[in-house]
């Protein structure tokens, strides 16, 4: 037994009875910008609301967010090629958030790093090349709370030792910003 193909489908009577094949109609002032936009990741071509500088804020992050980021429920380690190191780090904040930029800005152009600011996003770029290139890390600020603020710096591109080294320069010039529990101090001392 054999079964039937489409094109001897579509030639069969039972078929044909009552089908009214399908008419496309096309316009010829479609404006295409919207469809390259889809299929092109440039920010560029974002359709996006247009706000007045000092309404922006930071992205506010919701409970399911914050829940996801938790270390119990991160299955990150499961995949990561390179386990034991991360590739990205976050702290916490009660300055605000204009602040946190300025003084990261200020704490990693020493460090030989070329600063990109759009928005509350960061991409900070290593001028010296290192064993994988040059270090790129993104930088993103988020609302937890109006006087709360996480900072998360992921490592883009570049060597995940390399991006250690420099959290760990970038932080002692942080401390001001850094919030600490009561827990963080008692370590510390």
């Amino acid at each position: 037994m054999q079964r039937i193909t489409i094109p001897e489908i579509l030639q069969d009577e039972w078929f044909k009875k009552g089908y009214k094949p399908p008419v496309f109609e096309e316009k010829d002032d479609t404006n295409l910008d919207d469809v390259e936009a889809v299929f092109k990741d440039s920010e560029e071509h974002h359709v996006m609301e247009k706000r007045k500088e000092e309404e922006q804020q930071p992205t506010t992050m919701n409970a399911f967010e914050l829940i996801s980021m938790s270390k119990g429920l991160n299955l990150e380690n499961l995949f990561d090629a390179e386990q034991g190191f991360k590739r990205e780090t976050r702290f916490t904040s009660k300055c605000p958030a204009n602040e946190i930029i300025h003084k990261i800005e200020a704490a990693a152009k020493p460090l030989g790093f070329d600063v990109h600011k759009k928005n509350y996003k960061m991409r900070l770029e290593s001028s010296k090349a290192g064993r994988k290139g040059n270090l790129n890390v993104a930088t993103e600020i988020f609302q937890m709370a109006p006087s709360l603020h996480m900072v998360e710096l992921r490592k883009a591109k570049g060597d995940t030792l390399e991006f250690h080294k420099f959290y760990k320069n970038l932080s002692t010039c942080l401390e001001d910003v850094v919030w600490k529990t009561e827990e963080d101090m008692k370590e510390v001392k």
